[in-house]
């Protein structure tokens, strides 16, 4: 691989001319771009009618584009249907979807229901008039199927498919009455709008949870239908599709429903895509949160075995009228060196030309609004410079393993909002809290899915499980496996209070298995309490269990009633910690030195690079067969020292950016200028 694969969005719109274009393309590869992602592949306004695809400008597109010896991914499904496979003519009222909740609770999205029959076909006849037309061009790389995939409807097409769902996972309606607490004569009789029926949730958690597990499975069948559409008329170039910027960690996951650990699996490469500073966000303050939602979709492809892409970057403001979501050229430049340390195969940005109508109008873009080059464009050129010419660390790398993985389940996760009545969930600021503290640490971790954990994980020195409510037999044997073998696992409060079928052991809370594994049993609960680390008065955040100890474990922090509030237990090679609060939560509002300290202590065997840092400084690690690579971002706006140890003393590490050398000691102490982006190589 001589070039890193880098470039933008191209919309190809009707707005613009040849000759524009064509300056367009080469000002793009004059930055060092080598891949572009064209969208919308049909040109609607050279058709004669609305059932007719052209692909005339499209053609003359690739044709610049195989000249300048630069590829093409074309985006076959993105935002806006009535421009891809869903003429606005054919679109019957019948063929919409149907949201319970409100048509427009996600305006964003598509409106066509992609389980109706119709729009089915419609896709493949799409799918087949664009893909033959164009998959003989050399310029094409591939096609991105479903971007931003998730889908949302309560239609009766959707409802006869969860029925079907129903009807294949628990195949005698008497077992479904026996767990739902129901009294159904056939699979055909369930309604999911009658899900959250409040009596009927008393006795069952399961209807709400079961239907919002469909969804996400329907959408990752979606998914696979699209991709296999695309397959039909083209088994050569690879298949891409993207997630939707981790949105499991948002606070209502059942408006896009994308089980990206589900989803990757499905096509030949998986993407994402992120917006660091829209609808209302802004990372720079809290720079882990960005890297904990950059580090989902990363971690699912690998855990997939797919190459994994960035197929859109925010690069500018949202609309004319969006004060804070502006993009400075410093921003862009950390952002794409952070996704660059997640290890994508590929990066696009989204998008080289600001918008020039609809509501984005003026939004976006590396360039004027003339499509001239601006700072934008020349940072990124700087960035490629710096890559394309250390390929013996970027040529062929990978993320450095992780010390730690945070363990998360889709299944555990409706669980715990539905136990909340799906409003105000605190589950992804538990899941963020602990993120944070081995950010803090120098030691930026992954995800790790618990309903299907394999070697990777077990290789992993440290597993966490926030606010993991509920978890199977299978599951818990799994985990007792992972500490036997040497593992420190990390639980947090009301850990397997249910079983996957959201049942309560009748052994108590969390179970035999996990009880035997973390040493422990929950007697009673309570709330508003604190617990005491070496003097430290703690909170034990939004409520704690009172435990008793089991099979030798240690309590290493008391609550002030003296019961057990931190439990250590050896098992096996390895050990469990547990935590009687959402202390992940609590960390998040406050990171006390004493309880990083104490998981420290845990971890002292463990051989990695530690960091002593601000928490506004990012790390971040990779390697190729010969050299190791560190990305240092100093997101403050003061000067910052980062010591770091854990490199082996005498190493000359490098600053690909600035030249800098620094030589390790037993220690090795760097200082960051305010706002300074480094990343440090040395050999292995």
């Amino acid at each position: 691989m001589n070039q890193f694969l880098f470039g933008a969005v191209y919309i190809i719109e009707q707005d613009y001319t040849d000759d524009e274009i064509v300056r367009d393309l080469k000002n793009m590869k004059e930055c060092g771009y080598n891949l572009v992602t064209l969208w919308p592949i049909g040109n609607a306004w050279l058709a004669k009618s609305s059932h007719e695809w052209i692909f005339t400008q499209t053609r003359k597109v690739l044709d610049i584009l195989d000249s300048l010896e630069m590829k093409a991914i074309l985006q076959l499904f993105g935002q806006n249907q009535a421009q891809e496979f869903m003429p606005d003519a054919a679109l019957t009222k019948d063929m919409e979807d149907d949201d319970q909740f409100g048509a427009f609770i996600n305006i964003n999205s598509i409106w066509s229901n992609l389980n109706h029959p119709t729009v089915r076909e419609y896709f493949d006849l799409y799918f087949r008039e664009a893909i033959t037309a164009l998959k003989d061009h050399p310029a094409v790389f591939g096609w991105d199927v479903y971007n931003e995939a998730h889908f949302r409807s309560d239609d009766p097409y959707t409802a006869r498919y969860y029925q079907q769902w129903l009807e294949k996972k628990y195949k005698d309606i008497k077992q479904l009455n026996w767990d739902w607490y129901r009294r159904f004569e056939s699979f055909s009789q369930i309604r999911p709008d009658k899900r959250r029926a409040s009596y009927s949730i008393w006795s069952s958690l399961l209807p709400p949870v079961e239907y919002e597990k469909f969804r996400s499975e329907n959408l990752t069948d979606i998914c696979r239908f699209l991709y296999e559409t695309a397959k039909k008329y083209d088994n050569v170039h690879p298949i891409i599709i993207d997630g939707t910027s981790a949105w499991i960690l948002q606070e209502e996951i059942t408006m896009r429903n994308n089980d990206e650990f589900e989803t990757a699996y499905v096509p030949d490469v998986y993407g994402a895509t992120f917006y660091p500073k829209s609808w209302g966000n802004d990372y720079k303050e809290r720079p882990w949160t960005l890297s904990m939602y950059y580090s989902i979709p990363a971690s699912a492809a690998r855990k997939a075995g797919k190459p994994y892409f960035v197929n859109e970057l925010q690069t500018h403001t949202q609309s004319a009228l969006t004060p804070g979501s502006e993009v400075s050229v410093e921003e862009l430049r950390n952002w794409i060196m952070m996704c660059l340390f997640t290890g994508p195969k590929a990066m696009q940005l989204w998008r080289w030309r600001p918008f020039l109508h609809g509501y984005q109008a003026t939004g976006r873009g590396m360039t004027l609004m003339d499509g001239t080059p601006n700072k934008r464009s020349r940072i990124t050129k700087e960035v490629l410079q710096v890559v394309n010419s250390n390929m013996d660390l970027f040529g062929s790398y990978q993320v450095s393993k992780p010390t730690v993985r945070i363990a998360y389940s889709y299944r555990s996760r409706l669980f715990f909002d539905s136990l909340l009545k799906w409003k105000g969930s605190f589950w992804s600021r538990d899941i963020e809290g602990w993120y944070k503290l081995f950010w803090d640490m120098g030691m930026p971790a992954e995800m790790a899915n618990l309903e299907k954990l394999d070697v990777c994980d077990f290789e992993t020195p440290v597993m966490v499980l926030p606010s993991i409510v509920s978890i199977g037999e299978a599951e818990a044997e799994s985990l007792t496996e992972y500490v036997e073998q040497g593992g420190l696992l990390i639980g947090d409060c009301r850990m397997a209070a249910l079983n996957e079928k959201g049942v309560v052991p009748s052994e108590g809370i969390p179970g035999r298995t996990l009880s035997r594994l973390f040493g422990l049993r929950e007697l009673d609960v309570t709330s508003g309490e604190y617990f005491v680390v070496d003097g430290e008065r703690i909170p034990a955040t939004y409520m704690s269990q009172q435990l008793e100890t089991l099979d030798g474990s240690q309590a290493l922090a008391s609550m002030e009633d003296g019961s057990p509030a931190v439990v250590y237990h050896k098992k096996g090679k390895g050990a469990t910690l547990y935590f009687n609060s959402f202390m992940g939560m609590g960390l998040l509002e406050k990171l006390y030195p004493q309880i990083e300290a104490l998981i420290a202590d845990a971890m002292k065997e463990i051989p990695a690079i530690r960091a002593q840092k601000d928490e506004k400084v990012h790390l971040a690690f990779i390697e190729s067969n010969t050299k190791k690579g560190m990305l240092a971002i100093n997101f403050s706006d003061e000067k910052q020292k980062l010591s770091l140890s854990g490199i082996q003393k005498g190493t000359c590490l490098t600053d690909l950016f600035g030249g800098e050398q620094v030589i390790a000691g037993e220690t090795t102490e760097i200082l960051l200028d305010a706002g300074q982006c480094a990343v440090y190589a040395w050999e292995k």
